[in-house]
């Protein structure tokens, strides 16, 4: 019971103040439940109603408070209204009809009903009371109604009015205390409002501030990609004012390439809302240059209805031109290494191609030697012999690509060089073929030879005329004078050359053929690449190794079908035009004639070559000059053999390329057992590559390989006469 007497707390806060107002009904139905029993006691022939009126307004509180207790709270609203009425109609049926008391409590329920179900429920029940009332004023009417009147003295009158002024006061304690709710829940909603209102103001502040200021782009544009908003960071990159956002679109700031992708991107936002991952453009700024981007986008909804997107971009130039730069080197590195490794290949195949072909050229000899006149063989012999030159021939295109060439330079007119050579390619070339000429008079002046020259020129024009084929073309030479900003740095070989100089000669071949693919414009300059059905692949790769020599670069300008242009870009010459000569330096001497005296005396001759096969073969070719031979593998075995013959040994004849000790080492240390010793350098590299540098001991004579019998015996007079 003591329960039941408790107002009642529930989790919903609008249910508990329901259950609050109705607990007060209940306690002042308990109270005023009382007052019918003064009545009781002071009219003694009616205690009896007054005693079930008491009963009727107890029992009703009771019910009241254990609906409301238990949370029953709208069937607990139903009841009091219920009751209400109930009493009200009761007391008009026993007391008099409508004129009684009564009305007051009709009045009295229409009040509680609009009270603690306000609006619908409290129509309904007026209603209701005005039909009851119409009721009673039938039976009424009709005699249907008890005639007995109840007769009231003041005293119960004052009884009625003192129940009815305890109602119609708590009724009123609960509207004024409902108003009073009311008015705080308004001013906390207003407060609350004012703190949101204040919220929202100091978000959207903060938000405008992050918008303004933010390093990154923040855009705003509708789905048909028009621009309604942009901060600064996004005018700023793509170039813009403020003032020209209204007339801008996406769209029109990406190229076409870019479209497929900003559709997808679009298409997503659409199905999701939101961009899951990041989407990178190649933007135009108004000027025209490109820009790269990376942007995230999202809907902005409005009423749950999606109206415009927004997006943050990032500028990732900067990061493209690193990832560019760093695509760049490595490729630069792979080109690098691939250049490396062929160098080292073509290096050692050329070694050993000449001592090969060193033999091949010396055996060929030996039989034609031995050979009776008018033999059949004979030309047959020959053909091989020639055969086998052009190989030594290939060898030696195989250094000048690694510039392992090393002949004598000198200023010269870069014009006037090339236009000596004019009738040589005007010979070669096809009559389809139409050669134009653009030569500076006087040309830069560059340091070269003709020969290098003639090789550089004839290659390029012969690769030109090639690649127009057989329909009609043109060639065009030309000779200028260019400054480092003015090479170009796309498809330039070496790829790692840089510029040193202030100025550079120029030398452009063009045609009008049918281009180069770019993923062969890498190749081109690799030994025996070719994508002719002519030639052998060594024209371009003999240019670059020139050029390399020189210190100089190549760059091509080819696009399929719109012909080529190869442009050769020289350091110019410190030095003068030089004036004709007629001495060469001691290191650069050319062999003797044969000083048939000397050859004749015969002696021992120590041959040093750690090839078998050439060392056996020089020896037979020295034998066939009436000389004996000694042999040794390197230089550590040569130096055991001179101890042994040294008083034998009339002269040397070294290889200098050698496992243990080459033969620079070699020559040095047989130097110090006899410093008058001839010694002949035998190699397979040029000469003048051979003897650069600072030696402490040199050869009397150098003997190129391969070489036949004619340069071994000029070699060897040359050898015995500085001796």
């Amino acid at each position: 019971m003591i329960n039941l007497l408790t107002a009642p707390i529930f989790d919903d806060e609008d249910k508990t103040m329901v259950a609050r107002h109705l607990f007060i009904i209940s306690w002042t139905l308990m109270a005023v439940g009382w007052l019918p029993l003064i009545m009781a006691v002071f009219i003694p022939e009616t205690a009896y109603r007054w005693l079930l009126v008491t009963g009727y307004i107890e029992s009703a509180a009771l019910i009241l408070f254990v609906l409301n207790k238990y949370g029953h709270t709208r069937s607990a609203k139903y009841f009091l209204i219920f009751t209400v009425w109930a009493a009200a109609t009761g007391m008009a049926l026993t007391g008099g009809g409508i004129h009684s008391n009564a009305m007051s409590l009709y009045l009295i329920t229409v009040l509680v009903a609009g009270l603690v179900q306000r609006g619908k429920t409290g129509f309904i029940t007026a209603v209701l009371c005005s039909l009851t009332g119409l009721f009673l004023f039938y039976l009424e009417y009709s005699g249907a109604l008890p005639t007995n009147k109840v007769s009231h003295t003041p005293f119960t009158e004052w009884i009625a009015s003192t129940i009815y002024m305890f109602i119609i006061i708590s009724f009123q304690y609960l509207v004024s205390r409902t108003i009073r709710e009311a008015l705080n829940q308004s001013r906390q909603e207003l407060k609350e409002r004012k703190r949101i209102d204040e919220a929202l103001r100091e978000s959207e502040e903060r938000y405008k501030a992050l918008f303004d200021r933010s390093l990154d782009c923040v855009y705003v544009h509708d789905f048909a990609g028009n621009f309604i908003d942009a901060n600064d960071a996004a005018l700023n990159l793509l170039g813009y004012k403020r003032e020209e956002l209204p007339s801008l679109n996406f769209a029109a700031l990406l190229s076409d390439d870019q479209m497929p992708r900003a559709l997808q991107a679009l298409q997503e936002i659409l199905d999701n809302g939101f961009q899951k991952n990041m989407t990178g453009y190649r933007m135009k700024r108004k000027n025209g240059d490109s820009v790269y981007v990376e942007t995230i986008a999202s809907s902005i909804l409005h009423e749950g209805i999606p109206y415009a997107i927004q997006g943050i971009a990032r500028d990732i130039t900067g990061r493209k031109q690193a990832e560019a730069y760093k695509e760049m080197m490595e490729k630069q590195n792979r080109q690098l290494q691939k250049s490396e490794s062929l160098g080292r290949m073509a290096a050692a195949i050329a070694h050993h191609f000449n001592n090969r072909l060193g033999v091949v050229i010396g055996n060929l000899e030996m039989a034609m030697k031995e050979l009776p006149k008018g033999a059949s063989t004979h030309q047959t012999l020959t053909k091989a012999m020639q055969s086998a030159w052009t190989a030594a021939d290939m060898s030696n295109l195989m250094l000048t690509y690694l510039g392992q060439t090393h002949d004598k330079r000198e200023p010269l007119d870069l014009s006037y060089s090339c236009r000596k050579i004019l009738p040589i390619l005007e010979a070669a070339m096809p009559e389809n073929v139409i050669l134009e000429t653009d030569f500076s008079s006087p040309g830069p002046v560059i340091n070269s030879n003709p020969d290098y020259m003639q090789q550089t020129l004839t290659n390029l024009h012969t690769n030109a005329w090639e690649a127009i084929g057989k329909k009609t073309g043109s060639i065009s030479l030309s000779v200028k004078t260019v400054s480092p900003a003015e090479i170009p740095t796309a498809h330039r070989f070496p790829i790692d050359w840089q510029p040193q100089d202030s100025t550079y000669a120029c030398l452009e071949v063009t045609d009008t053929g049918s281009g180069i693919e770019d993923k062969d414009i890498e190749k081109l300059f690799d030994p025996f690449f070719t994508d002719k059905f002519t030639g052998l692949g060594m024209g371009l790769p003999v240019v670059f190794g020139i050029v390399n020599s020189h210190k100089g670069v190549i760059t091509i300008d080819s696009k399929p079908g719109r012909g080529s242009t190869f442009r050769i870009f020289f350091p110019l010459s410190e030095e003068a035009l030089p004036q004709p000569q007629t001495a060469e330096n001691d290191r650069n001497v050319t062999i003797s004639s044969p000083s048939p005296g000397k050859m004749e005396e015969g002696g021992t001759v120590l041959v040093i070559e750690d090839e078998e096969v050439l060392r056996t073969m020089t020896g037979t070719m020295l034998e066939s000059f009436g000389f004996s031979v000694l042999q040794a593998k390197d230089g550590v075995e040569a130096l055991e053999v001179f101890g042994k013959h040294q008083s034998e040994i009339k002269f040397v004849i070294s290889d200098l390329t050698m496992p243990r000790m080459n033969g620079w080492e070699t020559l040095t240390a047989l130097r110090k057992l006899q410093p008058d010793i001839p010694v002949i350098l035998a190699s397979g590299y040029d000469k003048a590559h051979v003897m650069e540098g600072d030696h402490p001991e040199l050869p009397q004579a150098f003997l190129a390989k391969p070489y036949n019998l004619k340069a071994l015996r000029a070699a060897i007079s040359r050898a015995l006469e500085i001796a």
